[in-house]
């Protein structure tokens, strides 16, 4: 059978919104006094994963939605010293992402400009990382939720070391881009050491900066000079960590918009590739790349797709109010399912990013988001009765 998961991020409730505000939490993650608050608000995570409007089968593989953190980046000052209590930057916006949302959604333009979480504390010092606790401590509890709920399979959201690199702009304490990079590697390694030893969770590494770098990397090199570095990065970041245990998800940014600059597929996917992880997370649903399953086909023709490595892709677009029908993420997933060299048994049903990625910013309501994961679910069921996999 098709099993089915997700990118990570959940719609955060009330209770959690308030306390994410950053006058109540500065470091971007909520402190334990509120554990009570963040269990609910995980477990009804969860839930809406498995059992989405009240369906009794939902996703096989959950997250517990983030729901402790600002965002997936934005919690990093709380695991790392080396970040000014006192100076902040903004994360830098290149010329062509500005033209694009000028074109094509100014407001969305406004708003990030606007968003005082754009701002981080400045680094002052090269980054150590001190989360272990926080780590194990997250990963114990989405565990214990997770099976408490009676979940197949639980994963918890880490940042890769690229992708800090265009959230948190380099000071000069580091000598260039790639000193930055690798740097951030050798550190990030022990957050995912420390939610691995929680025997039992997955750790999805949120890589938006192998393709969404094109659009928002401000790095002084060219992105696809990069790219290969930044893979390079993350291999040595998971280096002997065990990769069936491991996802990486690549994006091209979860904004609404013409996309019209976003970085070419066929460069990525060559690169994506070489990654050491059990299962690459993608979009594949949204209209700019539905088409990327072509290429893909294009690209099984003259080589293997990895022993080793399953595709979870995204059949949900989570940038759109419309809400897919099961017949539509079968179709997706069908065309995915029938390449020789992928098949069925590697083929997982996901989403192309998460549904809030950072507190507050979704594209779609919470109601739509249950509705979409409904469809993913009975979609992935339609398509293992239509190829006989039950």
């Amino acid at each position: 059978m098709i099993k089915t998961t997700m990118t990570g991020s959940w719609f955060r409730p009330k209770e959690i919104l308030e306390l994410l505000d950053p006058g109540k939490t500065p470091t971007g993650e909520i402190s334990e006094k509120y554990a009570s608050v963040v269990e609910a608000a995980e477990r009804r995570a969860i839930r809406d994963q498995l059992h989405p409007l009240g369906s009794p089968k939902g996703l096989n593989w959950v997250s517990n939605g983030e729901q402790r953190k600002a965002g997936y980046t934005f919690f990093i000052p709380n695991r790392f010293h080396g970040f000014s209590s006192k100076e902040r930057v903004t994360m830098e916006f290149p010329a062509t992402l500005v033209e694009e949302w000028m074109e094509s959604n100014p407001s969305v333009l406004q708003l990030r400009q606007s968003a005082a979480s754009f701002s981080v504390p400045k680094i002052e010092s090269k980054l150590e990382y001190h989360g272990e606790a926080f780590a194990r401590k997250e990963a114990q509890d989405t565990l214990r939720l997770a099976k408490e709920e009676g979940a197949e399979r639980v994963f918890v959201n880490t940042p890769s070391p690229g992708v800090i690199t265009i959230f948190f702009p380099r000071s000069e304490v580091y000598r260039d881009h790639y000193d930055y990079l690798f740097g951030l590697a050798k550190e990030l390694r022990k957050e995912y050491q420390a939610l691995l030893s929680v025997d039992g969770i997955d750790i999805q590494i949120d890589a938006p900066d192998l393709a969404m770098g094109k659009q928002t990397g401000s790095w002084g090199v060219d992105f696809y000079e990069a790219l290969p570095h930044h893979v390079d990065a993350l291999n040595e970041a998971i280096e002997g960590l065990p990769q069936e245990r491991i996802r990486v998800h690549y994006c091209y940014g979860n904004w609404n918009g013409s996309h019209r600059f976003d970085a070419d597929y066929r460069r990525v996917l060559e690169q994506v590739l070489r990654l050491k992880a059990g299962t690459i997370v993608g979009e594949m649903a949204n209209p700019k790349h539905q088409g990327d399953a072509l290429i893909l086909e294009d690209y099984l023709k003259e080589h293997d797709w990895p022993r080793n490595m399953k595709l979870a892709a995204g059949v949900i677009d989570v940038k759109s109010p419309i809400v897919e029908s099961p017949e539509t993420v079968a179709a997706r997933l069908e065309r995915l399912a029938k390449l020789d060299k992928l098949g069925p048994d590697r083929l997982l049903g996901g989403t192309d990013c998460g549904f809030e990625t950072f507190a507050s910013m979704g594209n779609v309501t919470y109601q739509v988001g249950l509705q979409k994961l409904k469809s993913l679910s009975e979609g992935a069921a339609l398509l293992s009765e239509r190829l006989h996999l039950n």
